[in-house]
Parts: C-alpha cells; sequence; structure tokens
C-alpha cells in the first residue's frame, strides 16, 4: 500500500495562495505588496517555488539554533517525520559553511548559494 503522492508543482499551485506560513507585508513605495514565507526548509524565506521546503521533495532547513536538516520525500505524507535527524553546524564559520554546502550539493545544488547565505547569517 504506498500512499498517493501529489507532483511538487500540483502542491505549489495549491498552497501557494494562502498557508499558515505565508507573511504578508503591506505595499512599499517601491513595488506591489510583499509576500515571504515562514515554512521550514526555506533559507531565504522568500514565498516562491523554488524555496518552499513544502512543496519541493527535496528541501534543506538551516535554522538559528545551528542545526542542519534534509527532507526526506519518502515520509512526505507525515509531517512529523518529513525531515531528517538535526545534525549540529558548529560555531566556527568556516566548518558550519563547509557542512552547509556538502549537504546542500548532495540533496538541492541549485540552492548552494543560499544555504551559504543562510549559514553566514545563522553563525555570525
Amino acid at each position: 500500500n504506498n500512499p498517493a503522492t501529489m507532483s511538487q508543482t500540483l502542491i505549489w499551485h495549491l498552497i501557494r495562495d494562502n498557508n499558515s506560513f505565508m507573511v504578508k507585508r503591506e505595499r512599499t513605495s517601491r513595488s506591489g505588496a510583499v509576500q515571504f514565507s515562514s515554512e521550514p526548509g526555506n533559507l531565504l524565506n522568500a514565498h516562491c517555488f523554488k524555496y518552499s521546503g513544502v512543496a519541493n521533495n527535496n528541501a534543506i532547513d538551516i535554522s538559528s539554533d545551528l542545526s542542519i536538516r534534509t527532507k526526506n520525500c519518502k515520509n512526505s505524507n507525515k509531517p512529523s517525520k518529513t525531515y531528517n535527524a538535526a545534525e549540529n553546524l558548529t560555531v566556527f564559520p568556516s566548518k558550519a559553511i563547509a557542512k552547509a554546502v556538502a549537504t546542500a550539493n548532495a540533496t538541492r545544488p541549485d540552492l548552494l548559494s543560499a544555504a551559504v547565505r543562510r549559514t553566514v547569517k545563522v553563525v555570525n
């Protein structure tokens, strides 16, 4: 009995307009309303498909308590078991960045620069 799985694009289209992680800000003088996302696995907190930790099967979560987790797509229908066990990053910036680069390269190479930026912000 394999549970039915939905495509990443379908999940994004279902959650993009309204979900509990979306944070809307008022209009700014330069542009329209700004939307952020506070979901786990979203490295830049940007509300878009590329960085979404909910809609993508593979995601990386670097939290402010210096831990890094990867998303396990096999457990996508079990929200409490979606992410693997957390690995702690060191306080030393060069080692933390190296660990984040290795993890990002293994799971989502397109998010490599975002993982480095997030790690630098968290460590410093």
